[in-house]
């Protein structure tokens, strides 16, 4: 664990908590960007690998698919570490959103004729 520590302090992470989540979140997301986009040429779906490396330029398609895989997956880690913000540890909402919404007992039902169709 100590060691883990250290790597951590030698890292330049922002002050700022919000920005500190972005930039750890999105870290992870072009760590999964990567990971998807080297599953995808071992595992050769849609035979893209071998269509890349017979094309004439391979950097071309794969720095394509890469900003598009970053783009995406980076996004949908970011906003997943955002929207769990107002969760607690023990996997609940906050206190504030666990109190059940009262609603106002007037509500009466009201009677409605029901005719039949006329043919």
């Amino acid at each position: 664990m100590d060691r883990i520590g250290k790597i951590v302090g030698r890292l330049k992470l922002p002050r700022d908590p919000l920005f500190r989540l972005l930039a750890i979140n999105a870290t992870a997301g072009i760590a999964v960007a990567g990971l998807v986009l080297a599953g995808i040429f071992w595992a050769n779906i849609g035979n893209l690998r071998v269509l890349v490396l017979n094309s004439d330029d391979p950097v071309l398609p794969v720095i394509m698919l890469a900003i598009a895989l970053v783009i995406t997956l980076g996004s949908v880690v970011i906003g997943s570490a955002i929207m769990l913000l107002g969760e607690n540890d023990a996997g609940g909402a906050t206190p504030s959103r666990s109190r059940p919404m009262r609603m106002k007992n007037d509500l009466k039902p009201l009677p409605v004729a029901a005719g039949g169709r006329r043919h």
